[in-house]
């Protein structure tokens, strides 16, 4: 987290927001730890990604609109395992001072996943291993679009490995004048 983060987010509902004690909190700041973690982000039939149908970008297109809300699962499991996890991690790093943030339904640093599945076949999934889609073939999807969930943790860095894989078969495609 940066101290900017934390000055913003992560300080203990009981300080002040403002003055010489607000500042004063902030000199903590390389004293703290924070233990933040996220469920799965198990799927919803309501989440989903499409054209906002007023909203215009600044080249006159129609906007993203991003629908998203957290699973049940997802908030029980942090809610009833993962807060608890992250209190005993606290507490064996003997912290002098320990507080949870309510868990609540997420606005932001969501993983917006699932849109466009990747599989063989083009009646069931959006693009093949390769991320390639179906019906046009020369678009890429090179994100987490893939995914049904993030699976066991963040999926950053298995998004760049694939993204490597796929700009490699971009690259094959290209040479051979497929695309």
């Amino acid at each position: 987290m940066t101290p900017t983060a934390f000055a913003l987010g992560a300080l203990p509902s009981d300080v002040p927001r403002w003055g010489k004690a607000y500042k004063s909190w902030l000199e903590s700041f390389s004293r703290t730890m924070i233990v933040a973690s996220h469920a799965a982000s198990l799927p919803l039939e309501t989440n989903s990604i499409s054209l906002d149908p007023d909203l215009k970008d600044a080249w006159g297109l129609p906007a993203l609109c991003m629908t998203y809300k957290d699973h049940p699962d997802d908030l029980s499991t942090m809610r009833y395992y993962l807060r608890d996890r992250a209190l005993e991690l606290m507490d064996a790093a003997k912290a002098r001072k320990v507080w949870a943030e309510p868990i609540e339904e997420q606005s932001s640093a969501v993983h917006l996943l699932g849109t466009c599945r990747m599989g063989n076949d083009p009646k069931t999934s959006v693009m093949n291993a390769h991320h390639r889609t179906h019906d046009v073939p020369n678009l890429f999807l090179c994100d987490g679009s893939s995914f049904v969930t993030s699976g066991r943790g963040q999926p950053t860095m298995t998004i760049q490995a694939l993204a490597f894989r796929a700009a490699d078969e971009i690259a094959a495609a290209a040479r051979h004048g497929e695309v």
